[in-house]
């Protein structure tokens, strides 16, 4: 008996352990491949995150660049509008404080003369008249130039 499975079955027994052998061979084989190509695509996959990361990284600082550019121009630009409106409200103050000298000179040279004026009819000649009034037209014209 030991003849017959030595002569017909241990052949059998060989070449299915062989075959078994090959498959267990073939499929570790295909597991080793398949890992190496799992870990290259997630090395890649991680090196795409990293490129994604460093990418958006420098789009935010370049937009936090652009905002804070903008931000230096527009606050420029405002100090600008309002030193413009300052130098506009000031010169339409000087101009408003000149305006009103020279209203209150001519109202006051409006009150001297007619007080002049009363004062003339009542107790001056014609003559002393037009010598007041002269005098005070030169020292109004004095005041004007000076």
């Amino acid at each position: 008996m030991l003849l017959i499975v030595a002569k017909y079955l241990y052949p059998s027994l060989t070449r299915i352990l062989e075959e078994r052998r090959k498959k267990v061979s073939s499929d570790l084989e295909a597991a080793r491949a398949n890992r190496e190509e799992a870990e290259r695509l997630l090395a890649e996959q991680r090196a795409l995150l990293e490129k994604a990361r460093a990418q958006s990284d420098a789009m935010i600082r370049q937009a936090e660049e652009m905002a804070r550019t903008l931000r230096e121009e527009r606050e420029k630009e405002l100090a600008l509008s309002v030193k413009a409106e300052l130098d506009k409200a000031s010169a339409q103050i000087a101009a408003d404080r000149e305006k009103m000298k020279a209203d209150l000179r001519n109202e006051t040279v409006t009150i001297i003369v007619r007080s002049l004026e009363t004062l003339l009819e009542e107790s001056l000649s014609d003559t002393q008249k037009v010598l007041y009034i002269n005098k005070a037209m030169k020292a109004l014209d004095e005041r004007k130039a000076g």
